[in-house]
């Protein structure tokens, strides 16, 4: 046998023998006992060299102890804890993340996805040129690339590749991806928002339909849902993409009514509720905060006082 590695979100607390380490025993039921004297070290052949000796060992003992609340994770004999409500986004490819544009460079786009992260990398030829042309990229494109995207903007994508160093190459080849506008923008925890088969989510609320885009690296984006009167007979013969991008000028121009305006408001503080509460932001966890602070006849405004957020989270801390 032999006794734990500290690994990250742990931490050793030394105890001295005797009375001292029964009292702190009783103190710390839920630790874990890295070197216990009663470890048995067998003829000595198989302890580490880093282990403490049996005469040590008798009169000082060692606990490994988890600085973060999170879930425990072991390999062999090393012990780490992973925080149940991480900052830190690890890209991985297929990941639909949103970003804000921070610097304009030849032929690519650094995007921020994380504020303590390094910056990912959206490249020319990984973006959909104007009305949907497909050709290679040349020189007048890369003088133009401002007129797509420019720095502040907000943008969907996906990620291409993940290099060596962890940094992210990403595309918006696929027409759902690009430029948002004209909506609300959340930032919660990126651990809070599971990997689903689809993050763009569509939610058929009792007095609205709003949109929401979960990114994998908590940017949660909401818009009103595009009305079905904008698409018309005539939008059938024009191309996809060229309709998309028609749709999606419309919906940057046009204000949003007070009725959506509440929708949207009253969507962002039930994502809001479900992060002080530490749980997962889904489809259905947001609707189920929604739909309850409706039943309730709560005020959107209201919906962040600690109580309330308490009473209208119950549905999925139920779950």
């Amino acid at each position: 046998g032999g006794g734990f590695l500290r690994g990250h979100g742990t931490y050793v607390e030394n105890i001295d023998g005797g009375s001292a380490a029964g009292e702190n025993r009783g103190k710390h039921e839920n630790s874990i006992e890295m070197m216990d004297a009663e470890m048995q070290t067998g003829d000595g052949s198989d302890a580490d060299e880093d282990m403490p000796t049996k005469e040590n060992t008798q009169q000082q003992q060692q606990r490994l102890i988890a600085s973060v609340a999170g879930v425990i994770e072991r390999v062999n004999k090393l012990v780490s804890v992973s925080p149940a409500a991480s900052s830190v986004y690890v890209p991985a490819i297929g990941d639909l993340v949103v970003g804000r544009i921070s610097t304009v460079q030849a032929n690519r786009w650094k995007v921020t996805l994380n504020p303590t992260q390094r910056e990912a990398a959206l490249l020319l030829s990984g973006v959909n040129l104007p009305n949907g042309a497909q050709r290679i990229r040349t020189s007048e494109d890369a003088l133009m690339m401002r007129k797509l995207y420019t720095e502040g903007d907000l943008v969907s994508a996906e990620v291409q590749q993940v290099m060596h160093d962890g940094t992210a190459s990403l595309h918006t080849r696929s027409l759902r991806y690009g430029k948002l506008e004209n909506g609300c923008v959340v930032t919660v925890p990126p651990s809070l928002v599971p990997r689903m088969k689809q993050h763009f989510a569509t939610l058929t609320l009792s007095n609205a339909s709003i949109d929401v885009l979960l990114a994998c690296n908590g940017i949660l984006w909401i818009q009103r849902s595009i009305p079905k009167e904008w698409t018309t007979a005539e939008d059938q013969d024009i191309p996809l993409a060229e309709t998309l991008q028609k749709q999606r000028k419309r919906h940057a121009e046009t204000p949003v009514l007070s009725d959506e305006r509440i929708a949207i408001c009253r969507v962002r503080n039930a994502i809001e509720a479900l992060r002080v509460v530490n749980c997962r932001i889904t489809p259905d966890t947001i609707t189920a905060v929604y739909e309850c602070s409706l039943d309730h006849g709560i005020h959107p405004k209201q919906m962040m006082d600690p109580r309330i957020v308490i009473q209208i989270t119950a549905p999925t801390r139920k779950r």
